[in-house]
């Protein structure tokens, strides 16, 4: 009869032994992965030892608490179904251990077994510690319906006065969490609970606004704020009830332009672009209607008129139907959804055509692009739409109208300072110049995609042209302080990032018509501007193999093979944005020659 006590005694250290060092980890002692996986293995192990032997009362305790431990090791380490067989058996033994027998295989029933014969017993705080645990996989597994089934058995003793839901359950859920200080554990059970508490509110919020009830879904989240949580969840907390109040905001009035205008906000913030999409839409639309009325009752005394000018301003601000439709517009193409970005530009345009405004002047102030930008950018839409002949026309537009504007000649000096109106001037010429060469560029790739090489090669050289008018005197100009202003060093990258396409796109259609020199010399160019681009690379690598510099082929491939690829150092205008593969040229044999020729070596 002695052994027994010994052997309890001598597993409960081993518990102990093994929480200890995670506790140790969990202070920053050790690296947590590998630490909890030798956690996880020394409990598991611990835990086939006492399954070793029939269950008991005398070590149902022990029992319940390494099954709880190993339970919480075990979630990165095996999956939900696994860790649910391993509880189910928990619970079969300590019914076994109480003289109890339930063959079923639902663990509803199970629990309600469980919760009838022990819920009452000594053994109640382990009980809840196994109970967390399956609320938690319930949870991880989007079961909310048998997570609340589990509550209410739980709760069976309160009286239920209010409706039956999850929230409610779960705010009333009084659960004995008190600790064995003999019997260590990985974590405490309150603070289990506390976690299980938010994520479940939370999940509530997110179900409430998958069905649109945004109403319901800010109870959810607003209950969720006052609850204990780690910065991280409470971050995400004040995100969603963001986007209910937007939401909700609409739902009260679909004419409110200020609510429609934060709610796209929020969801660009989200990375949410369909629904931003959506958002936009309904702007627009509901701009445009408001602007249709031409006779709209007011009231007698409006709310605009008590608020103070500024206070209104920043609450009603939203920005002009022009800025709206250039934003979706944009948005869409940026997003992939083409044709309907297509339509908004071609809108955009005619809206700008309608107000007779100059196209080298601004839209309407300094929120509105420029409005040869718009140009270019529907270009470049109408490109990506395969609308080629209309993207030659739009740029043409941009061309024309910046003709008597550029300087022949643009030499700029890093080390200069200039003054404010100074600056002005040269960002403008640099802006003239980068407009008409993107424009070409453009023009280039439109003719290149209607198999017309030479008006393509015509068209790159244009742009090269064009582009290379503007001459720095450093070379090392980049790692300067250009005029002290950061919108100079970046309207020069952008233009050596044209002047890179250009050669490149040059470069490919003397490949194409077999002019391999001049490839070479092209390709070679937009290197040294635009270094790590892999499509020119391995046009490169097709010219050297075609030129006979096998050797030179063989190592360039191995070089662009053995690199990532290079991260972008400046964010590109929507116009000059890299093009899909499908542009790009046909590498497949280029790939069999290389792997054929490197293996024959």
């Amino acid at each position: 009869m002695s052994v027994i006590p010994c052997l309890v005694d001598r597993w409960s250290e081993e518990n102990n032994n093994i929480i200890l060092t995670w506790k140790q980890n969990e202070r920053g002692l050790e690296p947590n992965q590998h630490v909890r996986k030798r956690c996880w293995s020394e409990s598991l192990k611990l835990l086939q030892k006492i399954r070793g032997i029939p269950a008991a009362t005398e070590r149902l305790e022990l029992e319940m608490t390494v099954s709880y431990n190993t339970f919480l090791f075990s979630l990165n380490f095996c999956n939900a179904s696994e860790i649910e067989e391993s509880l189910t058996n928990s619970l079969s033994r300590a019914l076994e251990a109480c003289g109890s027998q339930v063959s079923c295989s639902d663990p509803v029933q199970l629990w309600e077994a469980v919760l009838q014969t022990l819920g009452s017993s000594v053994y109640v705080p382990c009980v809840h510690k196994l109970l967390l645990i399956q609320w938690m996989l319930w949870l991880m597994q989007c079961q909310s319906e048998r997570v609340l089934t589990l509550l209410m058995q739980t709760n069976h003793k309160r009286e239920h006065s209010a409706p039956v839901n999850l929230q409610t359950e779960t705010r009333n859920l009084a659960l004995s969490t008190e600790e064995d200080s003999s019997l260590k554990v990985a974590m405490a059970a309150k603070d289990l609970k506390d976690l299980l508490h938010i994520c479940t509110v939370m999940c509530e919020g997110v179900e409430q606004m998958k069905m649109e009830r945004y109403s319901e879904a800010l109870e959810a989240f607003q209950e969720a704020q006052g609850l204990p949580s780690p910065r991280s969840l409470l971050g995400q907390i004040h995100t969603l009830t963001g986007q209910s109040f937007a939401k909700l905001a609409v739902e009260v009035d679909g004419a409110c332009l200020s609510a429609l205008y934060q709610s796209a906000l929020v969801f660009r913030q989200l990375g949410n672009p369909k629904a931003e999409i959506e958002a936009l839409h309904l702007l627009y639309s509901a701009v445009q209607l408001q602007s249709d009325k031409s006779s709209s009752i007011a009231s007698l005394v409006s709310p605009a008129v008590l608020f103070g000018g500024a206070q209104m301003t920043f609450i009603s601000r939203v920005p002009s139907p022009s800025r709206i439709l250039h934003t979706l517009a944009h948005t869409c193409v940026f997003n992939g959804s083409i044709s309907d970005g297509v339509e908004y530009y071609l809108d955009l345009l005619a809206s700008l055509q309608s107000d007779g405004k100059d196209l080298i002047l601004t839209g309407d102030g300094t929120s509105f692009p420029r409005i040869p930008v718009v140009y270019l950018e529907a270009g470049f839409a109408l490109l990506k739409a395969k609308r080629y002949c209309d993207a030659l026309v739009v740029c043409e537009e941009v061309i024309t109208s910046t003709l008597d504007f550029i300087p022949e000649r643009l030499l700029l000096d890093a080390d200069e300072k200039l003054k404010g109106a100074d600056s002005d001037v040269v960002l403008e010429n640099v802006d003239l110049v980068l407009w008409a060469g993107a424009a070409h560029l453009l023009q280039a790739q439109a003719h290149w995609k209607l198999k017309d090489t030479k008006e393509a090669i015509t068209n790159f050289t244009r742009a090269i042209n064009q582009l290379v008018k503007v001459f720095i005197k450093q070379k090392d100009w980049k790692q300067k302080h250009f005029g002290n202003t950061e919108a100079m060093i970046e309207r020069m990258v952008t233009v050596e990032a044209a002047k890179g396409q250009a050669l490149a796109g040059r470069g490919l259609c003397f490949l194409e018509g077999g002019q391999l020199k001049e490839a070479l010399r092209d390709l070679n160019l937009s290197l040294q501007m635009t270094p790590g681009c892999k499509n020119t690379e391995m046009w490169l690598t097709e010219v050297l193999w075609r030129l006979d510099r096998r050797e030179e082929a063989s190592a360039h491939w191995r070089e662009v093979h053995s690199t990532e690829d290079a991260p972008k150092s400046i964010k590109l205008p929507l116009y000059l944005q890299l093009w899909p593969d499908d542009t790009a040229f046909d590498l497949s044999d280029l790939k069999k020659k290389m792997e054929g020729y490197i293996q024959a070596k």
